[in-house]
């Protein structure tokens, strides 16, 4: 099956992950200016803890890829990327560059090239145009559908906010969520206020029946001018995993260096936000191969998806811990994602995706049991 098909059907729901298709580009000029680095804000030295002591349980009603500017209404553009997501690895690269990792798979060198002020988002430059290409220009609409009608969402949690639009303090907490089904009976929508109480999945739970027991957490979190930031830029150990589904099966990947920033200046409303970081391509490869019979039927066969598996390498354009290194090969995928959240009630109860669909890789099928 062409990659383009395979990456069709997984736009229908839900993906973060890497299939490429390159398209040329003209060297971008790295820029001179060390303030123009493309992070976020940086903690204030006179930033006070917090006193707030107010939860508030933002949960993601809209996923932006990048296909478009922000806002209501934007037209689509080809080059809307380069202004979603960070600088991961302080570098302002392009495909000349010599200071950065060998293209795995002989792939070209192209994935190089940043988008704005150093933006690493190579997802966004070589995986989005398929999205496009193949589902239409509706493809990354659906994956927000999927989001309001309540297959899944991902919440942030978080201690220490205030309703104030200009808030600087540090010593705010917060952890991730994954949001399941949100009423696998009745099939009622979420309405993406605090009277929701979206069910939280068990996978990136310590203890599976404590809906605020995430393994997901920032213990020191600050927020500047009503912008929050989930840990220092740089910041080594900002690792966070984001669960999705396939077919009614979770499929867990971890974002390395992952920066989380979002706008709250107004209450109940979490906007602007952007999820950055660096996605391991051996990760990524292993995650997709675990669903991938739920993506095609086509693909239950190892041929198939080591084809697969080759060109998601060819997408590699940084290391997997976020730096770069002339001396060794990619393995690591940039990715940055836009979103808007809103307010919901706070988690109080665990619940899962549903009943999976039937595995077409299983013979005989085992009608998603296991």
């Amino acid at each position: 099956m062409k990659l383009a098909r395979i990456f069709g059907l997984m736009s229908v729901g839900f993906a973060a992950g890497g299939i490429v298709l390159f398209q040329g580009c003209s060297p971008a000029t790295p820029s001179a200016d060390p303030t123009d680095n493309g992070k976020p804000p940086t903690r204030p030295a006179s930033a006070k803890p917090t006193t707030a002591t107010t939860e508030h349980n933002f949960a993601i009603s809209q996923l932006l890829l990048g296909d478009a500017p922000r806002g209501p209404g934007a037209a689509q553009s080809s080059t809307a990327w380069k202004k979603f997501g960070y600088n991961i690895d302080g570098k302002v690269s392009t495909s000349k560059s010599s200071d950065v990792c060998k293209v795995s798979n002989s792939g070209p060198k192209s994935v190089h090239d940043n988008g704005d002020h150093g933006i690493d988002n190579s997802f966004g430059a070589n995986i989005l145009p398929i999205v496009l290409n193949t589902a239409g220009a509706d493809g990354p609409s659906k994956i927000s559908t999927a989001i309001t009608d309540g297959k899944f969402t991902i919440m942030f949690d978080v201690v220490g906010l205030d309703d104030t639009a200009t808030q600087t303090n540090s010593g705010i907490s917060a952890q991730v969520l994954a949001g399941g089904a949100f009423d696998p009976t009745a099939k009622t929508k979420p309405t993406f206020t605090i009277a929701d109480n979206w069910p939280v999945r068990p996978e990136l739970l310590s203890v599976a029946t404590d809906p605020k027991s995430s393994k997901v957490k920032f213990g020191d979190a600050y927020v500047v001018n009503g912008t929050f930031v989930n840990a220092d830029p740089g910041s080594a150990t900002s690792d966070i995993t984001i669960a999705l589904s396939f077919s009614g099966v979770a499929l867990s990947l971890t974002i390395h260096r992952a920066i989380v920033t979002f706008d709250h200046t107004q209450a109940g409303l979490a906007d602007n936000g952007t999820i950055a970081g660096v996605i391991g391509t051996d990760e990524l490869i292993t995650g997709l191969k675990a669903v991938a019979g739920r993506i095609s039927p086509t693909l239950c066969t190892g041929t198939a998806f080591d084809g697969i598996a080759g060109q998601i390498k060819q997408a590699s354009d940084i290391m997997a811990d976020g730096t770069q290194s002339a001396d060794q090969t990619c393995n690591g995928i940039s990715i940055g994602l836009g979103f808007v959240a809103k307010q919901i009630g706070n988690p109080s109860k665990v619940g899962s995706l549903g009943t999976p669909a039937p595995d077409p890789c299983m013979s005989p099928a085992d009608g998603g049991t296991d």
